[in-house]
């Protein structure tokens, strides 16, 4: 869907990276909304938030915009607030986990011993015995590795949480510190956290926010890679200045015709062949 800021803007239907800029319109989680756009809108925020640097770069570039987060104090606080009820209902399943390995371990101390729940034929057999005990063992075992799974299922939970940390310091204000101070595990990745998620249709949509977020960023690096100097020096000797230099006028904010009909490619060779071409001239007419 093209961001509807754009819709009397010429279209960059030559150029994918400028294309993707233009089109990506941010969410605004409101009150009322799903647990899935609560946690989608968390990673946006988060990636958003990430691309500001390579952003503020792009901009001194070529004057084009990445988009804003947009995110407000309350709606920061809004978001801390419905993804606090999921950590809690994390808890509360890690909770009867807990209960579930004590009640396990106390059955397994006292197997074999409990004769109320066995005849007095099979306590005497030690096969019996042996087998019932076997099965306690096994019994815990299971209980111990699920509390473990939901004790990293919290963590990650928490983690989670505090993807939104950098960008509640970026806006300041009022922002929950009650909240902030609960999500002080961050994540590396939000992969982490998705990676844990049992619901299917949630992580697909997560997954779809993640991937539009990779390709604008991928476009940025695309745009910032075709703007900076070459470093190589067979790239330098074959144009690469007049090469860069070309690729900055494409890029330009303003350029969005040139973007309508032709590549960034296209343009940039083009530009380069006929500098090429003045610039022999030049050294034939000085001889």
């Amino acid at each position: 869907m093209i961001n509807p800021r754009n819709a009397n803007k010429i279209l960059s239907i030559k150029n994918e990276s400028t294309s993707l800029l233009e089109a990506y319109q941010v969410s605004i989680f409101k009150d009322g909304y799903s647990d899935a756009a609560c946690i989608a809108r968390i990673v946006e925020i988060y990636f958003l938030n990430k691309l500001r640097i390579k952003g503020q770069k792009l901009c001194s570039l070529t004057g084009l915009m990445i988009p804003d987060t947009e995110a407000t104090t309350e709606e920061t606080n809004l978001l801390l607030s419905r993804f606090e009820v999921l950590c809690h209902r994390e808890e509360e399943e890690l909770s009867f986990r807990q209960r579930e390995v004590k009640t396990a371990e106390y059955a397994l101390k006292n197997a074999g011993l409990n004769v109320n729940s066995r005849t007095v034929s099979e306590v005497k057999n030690k096969n019996a015995v042996k087998g019932a005990r076997d099965a306690y063992e096994r019994q815990y075992h299971s209980a111990f590795l699920r509390q473990k799974e939901q004790q990293t299922r919290v963590s990650l939970f928490r983690g989670f949480g505090s993807l939104l940390l950098e960008e509640a310091e970026h806006i300041g204000g009022n922002v929950s510190k009650r909240y902030i101070n609960s999500f002080s595990r961050p994540l590396t990745s939000p992969d982490e956290f998705i990676n844990v998620l049992n619901d299917a249709t949630l992580v697909r949509d997560v997954r779809f926010i993640l991937d539009a977020l990779c390709a604008l960023d991928n476009a940025v690096e695309h745009i910032l890679k075709c703007c900076a100097y070459p470093n190589d020096r067979y790239e330098l000797e074959r144009g690469g200045i007049s090469r860069t230099m070309a690729y900055r006028e494409y890029y330009r904010a303003e350029n969005a015709i040139l973007r309508s009909v032709v590549s960034d490619r296209e343009y940039a060779e083009h530009a380069v062949k006929f500098n090429q071409l003045s610039e022999h001239k030049k050294k034939i007419f000085r001889k």
